[in-house]
């Protein structure tokens, strides 16, 4: 089981990391909310709690441009 935990925090790590790397913006935001969701998760598993919270934010902050970004490809 303490495999998986670390697995999924390398997997959020490597997402976070692989979205600095886009070129689009929209692109950035999908892979950044995978990651910071998959690191809320190791955050909590292993009671980090810095960990989670920062990840947590980050997920909302990514919801939000995601939808900001929906709102302008519509008008």
């Amino acid at each position: 089981m303490e495999f998986l935990v670390e697995g999924l925090g390398y997997l959020g790590m490597a997402l976070v990391l692989i979205s600095m790397m886009m070129t689009k913006v929209e692109m950035l935001r999908y892979f950044n909310l995978c990651g910071s969701v998959i690191s809320m998760i190791y955050g909590f598993c292993t009671g980090t709690l810095p960990t989670a919270l920062l990840n947590l934010g980050l997920t909302v902050i990514n919801i939000i441009q995601i939808a900001r970004l929906w709102k302008q490809k519509k008008a």
